[in-house]
């Protein structure tokens, strides 16, 4: 028994020695691993360095670094297989021990038991012997014992077998394992060299692609410093050409060192394809004092810096934004000097001290030109007025109407000539002479003194007269003869004398129907002089002979009315090229005109008025600028695209504008009808659009960091089309829009209610004042109680329809269904109710009751509204824009609830304290209980016309100072009145 445990003890060594054989063929395996993982991660490496070394590669090495990436992957797999099969193995053979530890434990009870056995055989033996010593009779006890061990031992025999089959079964499984371990390391060698082969192929196929994108950067680099140097050459030749674009550095100091000043008479704009920069140079604040007479620079102190928000500034910078900068080259750079002195001290350095290092310099700098509205002449004997200048229109507004009659007529107006002027002008000479007699003016004024039927003397026709006239009159210059206080009445000839520059007034001389003569001063001109000619639109003569000229004039009336009448058909027809309109406007986009074409102004032109010889021999004066073809609107960039496509159109209901921090641009895109296909581009030459320009260009574009851009859509459309495309069709699309360009805003004077619940007017919506006047002369109205009893409305059959008033086909009666025509209906037959309309528009078919129509169409003034005790407001197309003129006439205003628009106003306006708001449907009930309460009649009306002065005075600058915190109208806010969110 003892030799049958040792053997099945010593039996299972073998089993460790095979588990340590397992062992080293999976640690062989992990270490091949392990090196194949740093051969790959060496790989990668070294393509990683390659791709930092040339970039041009990185797309041709992604393709390797893919491949070995993948063959990675596939490594790691077999790992993960390895993994799990040392997994199997080492549970297997745990489970093994386990088994083992059993089977020994089994043994050892065994041996126990054998021992114990032999120990009680040995006893009984003993025993037995004992027994037979003394002689007992015991062999059938013994036998009984032997059979028992005989037992014994068989089933210790039979349990011995046992254990054997099963330590024979379980060698059996060990060699399977063994087997199974040693297939799965011979296939992991033979997949680690097939990977090892691949990896070694993608390696000498990634060397390959390099080495050839090496070459191909090689070529890309000597063909771009092949296009590098024909383009060197290209601008070698242009410069050659033209003397090159200078840069606007260099430009600025060559104007100061040109000048003779450390300060400019204006600003500096860079044009390039890209739109305008505004270049920050010194300018002087005021004119020099040695041109005026004492006590009067304070008064003129800043009379540059405010010429950059005159209209006649912002019309020409629209022009360069919006004309020149469309005409420019990618490769252009042009420089704008636009000059905002009124004439006198450009003509000091241009023409009398610096006129040679002026020359010199345009011959330096080709692509720098002069933008003026006084321009000198810089040559009196060829009308020449310097290299590049430009003459443009002045700021003075003026409208124009062919139909009406020459005005007054030649027969009612007195004898003789007429003139009132400032005591202004330049010097006798052009220097400074000791006294102001040495002027044109003083020249011209005292000529005719003591000539019969003359009219000509000093008046207050300038806001700095009463200074000029202390000044002059303390000294005894001027005798006080010379001055006068009545306004000249009209006679058969009136006259025009420089001043500091050329007389602005001319332009309306020759438009009133009355003959002018005009004094050849031979130092400045205007814009428009080579459109006229002498003797024909005007009479041009020297101070010596202006007296017998005039006189010779007044007296032939022939001559008069025909002159007269030329001049006005001449400045009409030629000159502004429009007819009387409703939507007249100051010049009519003249500038823009003007500076779109440019170039044409590199040559030398004879700027004066035309003599008659001149006029014989037309073709010698140089021709005028050729007509630009028309113009291709590109496609616009992105931001547009995207915001037409938000539109569901091809144009747009306005202008965008491009804002960054040192350049702005407007952004080239068609405009679109307005409603009624009314034409938006007129308006914007109008004064909001023209405060916005400058607004973005003063006030946004400084406030902006170097790495923002911000979009401005200036909706010009009145409200309607816009209202119809953001709150009925196109709202989903616009909020979208808004959410991928949250730099994009929106301004608008008429912005409509888009959640009228919440008084929400759109994403980033500015709203901005109208481009209407104010009327702060009308007077405090007499208490209410003293006025008319009842209502008073006046106005159109225009504004929305509401579909719930008239079936969608109801084309015949369509205006029934809009707020004012529900508002006049509701009026009908109400006692004091004075509400109807007094022009019918916008209505091709049916009718309206004769009790709602004021017929005689007459248009009602302040006057007529301030003689009742409440006035109505209702919204048309639009919101009423009369408002805000209804509340500076101190009558209490009655809104009628506005469902479409509001102002930029309107949340200053409250409900029962300066205004009264009511539904339609409550409109009579609510003008009764205010003319029933006097008390309250006269409270809303004070309240509400100091809430109108208030916004009146506040109108000069206002878009400024909402422009300045446009960001924060990127957050929502309640645009309704006041105390009308229950309504």
């Amino acid at each position: 028994l003892k030799l049958q445990f040792l053997y099945l003890i010593g039996h299972f060594r073998p089993t460790s020695r095979a588990r340590g054989v397992v062992d080293m063929k999976i640690k062989n395996v992990f270490m091949a691993m392990l090196l194949l993982i740093a051969s790959v991660f060496l790989a990668m490496r070294s393509l990683e360095e390659k791709k930092a070394a040339a970039p041009a590669l990185t797309k041709k090495l992604a393709a390797a670094e893919g491949d070995a990436a993948e063959k990675a992957e596939a490594l790691r797999t077999t790992n993960d297989e390895l993994d799990a099969l040392k997994t199997s193995s080492s549970k297997k053979e745990a489970a093994q021990a386990a088994d083992i530890a059993s089977k020994d434990e089994q043994t050892a009870q065994l041996r126990e038991q054998a021992e114990a056995l032999t120990e009680e055989l040995e006893k009984v033996k003993a025993a037995l012997e004992a027994q037979q010593a003394a002689g007992g009779g015991l062999s059938e006890d013994l036998g009984r014992a032997r059979q028992e061990l005989a037992d014994a031992k068989a089933a210790a025999a039979e349990k011995e077998a046992a254990l054997v089959g099963e330590l024979e079964a379980s060698k059996a499984k060990e060699g399977e394992l063994t087997k199974e371990l040693e297939v799965a390391a011979d296939a992991a060698k033979a997949k680690e060299g097939v990977m090892a082969k691949e990896l070694e192929e993608a390696r000498a196929d990634a060397a390959a692609k390099e080495k050839a994108a090496a070459a191909e950067l090689d070529a890309a680099k000597a063909d771009a410093a092949a296009k590098e140097e024909a383009a060197a050459a290209v601008h070698q030749q242009q410069e050659a050409k033209t003397k090159g674009h200078s840069s606007t550095e260099n430009v600025v100091a060559d104007l100061l060192n040109a000048s003779g000043s450390d300060e400019l008479l204006g600003v500096v704009y860079e044009v390039t394809s890209l739109g305008v920069r505004h270049v920050v140079a010194p300018m002087a604040s005021h004119c020099a004092a040695g041109d005026y007479l004492p006590g009067t620079v304070d008064l003129v102190r800043s009379i540059m810096a405010n010429s950059l928000r005159q209209p006649r500034a912002l019309h020409v910078y629209e022009a360069l934004m919006q004309d020149v900068a469309f005409n420019v080259a990618s490769d252009e750079i042009f420089i704008f000097y636009v000059l905002l002195d009124r004439g006198e001290m450009w003509y000091e350095q241009s023409v009398l001290k610096r006129r040679d290092a002026f020359r010199a310099f345009s011959e330096m700098h080709p692509n720098v030109f002069f933008v003026t509205w006084n321009p000198p002449l810089v040559d009196p004997d060829t009308g020449f007025i310097g290299a590049n200048v430009i003459p443009v229109p002045d700021w003075t507004d003026f409208y124009l109407h062919s139909d009406d009659p020459l005005k007054p007529p030649y027969e009612s107006r007195a004898n003789g000539v007429t003139w009132r002027g400032g005591a202004e002008g330049r010097f006798g000479g052009g220097g400074v002479a000791p006294g102001f007699t040495a002027t044109d003016r003083y020249d011209v004024v005292s000529r005719f003194q003591g000539v019969p039927d003359a009219d000509v003397k000093f008046g207050f026709s300038r806001w700095q007269e009463p200074v000029h006239r202390a000044n002059v009159t303390a000294r005894g210059d001027v005798p006080d003869a010379l001055w006068s206080d009545d306004a000249p009445a009209y006679r058969k000839v009136q006259l025009d004398i420089d001043g500091y520059s050329s007389a602005w007034e001319l332009r309306r001389m020759l438009q009133s129907g009355i003959p002018v003569v005009k004094v050849d001063s031979r130092r400045f001109v205007q814009w428009f002089y080579p459109e006229l000619e002498n003797g024909e639109h005007l009479l041009v003569v020297d101070a010596d002979s202006v007296v017998e000229a005039a006189a010779a004039l007044a007296l032939d009336k022939g001559r008069c009315e025909a002159m007269a009448k030329a001049a006005r058909a001449r400045m009409h027809d030629r000159i502004y090229g429009v007819r009387g309109s409703e939507y007249a406007t100051p010049l009519d986009g003249l500038t823009r005109r003007i500076l779109r074409n440019f170039r044409s102004y590199t040559t030398p032109r004879d700027w004066r008025i035309r003599r008659s010889s001149q006029a014989a021999a037309a073709s010698s004066l140089p021709p005028a600028p050729p007509p630009l073809p028309e113009y291709v609107h590109p496609k616009p960039p992105g931001v547009v695209t995207d915001l037409m496509e938000a539109l569901g159109a091809d144009v747009l209901l306005g202008v965008v504008y491009e804002v960054r921090r040192e350049r702005m641009r407007r952004i080239d895109a068609r405009i679109g009808p307005g409603g009624a296909g009314e034409n938006l581009e007129y308006k914007l030459r109008l004064l909001p659009a023209l405060e916005l320009i400058d607004a973005l260009k003063n006030v946004v574009a400084p406030s902006l960091k170097e790495d923002e851009t911000f979009y401005f859509y200036h909706l010009l459309d009145d409200g309607d089309k816009w209202y119809e495309a953001r709150v009925r069709s196109r709202g989903k699309q616009l909020s979208s829009f808004s959410a991928k360009h949250p730099n994009m805003f929106f301004v608008h004077w008429n912005p409509p209610l888009v959640d009228r619940g919440t008084g929400f007017i759109g994403e980033n919506m500015i709203p901005i004042p109208d481009w209407f006047g104010f009327r702060t002369d009308l007077p405090v109205p007499r208490p209410c109680a003293e006025r008319k009893r009842g209502v008073v409305w006046r106005g159109a059959t225009s504004g929305r329809r509401i579909e719930a008033a008239a079936p969608a086909d109801d084309v015949t009666h369509w205006y029934n269904g809009t707020d004012r025509y529900r508002a006049v209906a509701a009026f009908r037959g109400v006692p004091n109710a004075d509400v109807k309309f007094n022009a019918v528009k916008f209505n091709p078919k049916g009718g309206i009751p004769p009790d709602m129509l004021d017929e005689t169409g007459r248009r009602f003034g302040p006057e007529d509204f301030a003689a009742y005790q409440v006035r109505l407001s209702v919204d048309g197309f639009a919101n009423t824009w009369g408002l805000r003129d209804a509340l500076l006439g101190g009558t209490p205003v009655l809104v009628a609830h506005s469902r479409h628009f509001v102002q930029w106003f309107y949340p200053k306006l409250e409900n029962g304290t300066n205004v009264l708001v009511a539904h339609l449907s409550g409109l009579v009930a609510a003008a009764q209980r205010m003319t029933d309460d006097t008390a309250a009649c006269d409270a809303v009306g004070a309240a509400g016309r100091a809430l109108g002065m208030e916004i009146a005075q506040n109108r000069p600058g206002e878009i400024h100072r909402i422009m300045r915190d446009f960001r924060s109208y990127a957050e929502p806010r309640d645009w309704r009145i006041k105390g009308t969110a229950d309504l």
